[in-house]
């Protein structure tokens, strides 16, 4: 990709195409099968936004459809997707992030990465770090932000539960979310629809799309976990 550590994601529920993409290593699902690219498309600058290219299998442009959201040393957007993937053609939301600070490993044991989009005015951020010898999920860090009718609200607090497979893969999750000057918590309940697990460097990078439910709306996103890789404990 280019100079700058950006990343790009894009979900087609119509389509049933999905990727996550970033330097030296890209996952596209098509269905619920997973193929590993070696060389992921470019991503690159495009006036306001980006464009995705690549070995003219893509051909895709980012349109920025919120503010930036600041979440864990990276800066997200959300964006429309429009161009085409192969021979299919893609109209759907997706994300670009640019990490200024990558997480360090030696003070960490896992980290998780969530999004879920509903629609151009509607979406969920979360980033979540478990510092070194933590007990728990429960004594995570987490950062977190909803766009709701065009704005980004800050989340004060929240609450992640997962459900996992006997290797450790989440499957299913629930969030509780809390708004600054809310007394009740809003809730998203999330399943896994695909996924595919890697050994990065050691680490163990399990990556997933997930299909998401809040507040009447349905929607799809990413339900990435990393964990440090030592012999497969789950997280």
């Amino acid at each position: 990709m280019s100079d700058s550590a950006f990343s790009a994601a894009f979900f087609d529920p119509q389509a049933r195409i999905h990727a996550v993409l970033r330097t030296g290593v890209g996952i596209v699902f098509r269905g619920d099968a997973p193929e590993i690219l070696d060389e992921p498309p470019e991503l690159t600058r495009d006036g306001d936004g980006w464009r995705l290219r690549g070995d003219g299998e893509a051909e895709l442009a980012f349109e920025p459809a919120a503010a930036a959201a600041r979440l864990g040393g990276s800066t997200v957007r959300l964006c429309r997707v429009r161009g085409r993937m192969g021979q299919a053609a893609l109209d759907c939301l997706g994300t670009v992030s640019e990490t200024t600070l990558p997480p360090v490993w030696d003070e960490l044991d896992a980290t998780r990465s969530i999004s879920a989009l509903f629609d151009d005015a509607h979406a969920l951020l979360l980033f979540a770090r478990r510092p070194r010898g933590a007990r728990g999920h429960g004594e995570e860090e987490l950062t977190g932000w909803l766009f709701e009718d065009g704005v980004l609200h800050g989340i004060e607090d929240a609450r992640l539960s997962t459900i996992y497979d006997g290797d450790g893969r989440q499957r299913s999750s629930g969030l509780e979310l809390w708004l600054p000057g809310e007394d009740f918590p809003r809730r998203a309940a999330g399943e896994v629809r695909a996924g595919l697990s890697l050994a990065l460097e050691g680490l163990l990078v399990h990556a997933a799309v997930f299909g998401w439910r809040m507040e009447g709306r349905e929607g799809v996103g990413a339900y990435e976990l990393t964990v440090r890789d030592e012999g497969g404990v789950a997280a």
